[in-house]
């Protein structure tokens, strides 16, 4: 899961840092000495929400069968555990966290 959540940000860091570039550009072409006035806001249309966005808001990446299928082998007892793993990812995931 955190494999796929770090695929995921790495695609749309590209992405933002092109947006960031427009709004700096955006920016910059204002005259010198101009501010943006506190009633001023930016708003992003839908437009220019990443399609791939959209579709993770839509419906989380998770398939159905396959948690299923892991479900019922763990319920059975034929599933194996390997604690260790389990531990280290954990651990992993956490210090990441934390960083």
């Amino acid at each position: 899961m955190v494999g796929i959540v770090k695929n995921t940000v790495s695609r749309l860091e590209p992405q933002r840092a092109a947006l960031s570039d427009r709004v700096s550009k955006e920016m910059s072409k204002a005259p010198s000495g101009e501010t943006l006035k506190g009633s001023e806001t930016v708003e992003l249309k839908t437009a220019d929400v990443p399609s791939s966005i959209k579709q993770m808001a839509s419906s989380a990446p998770i398939d159905e069968a396959n948690v299923n299928r892991i479900k019922e082998a763990i319920k059975r007892g034929e599933y194996p555990i390997d604690i260790e793993r389990v531990s280290d990812a954990l651990m992993e995931a956490y210090v990441e966290l934390k960083s």
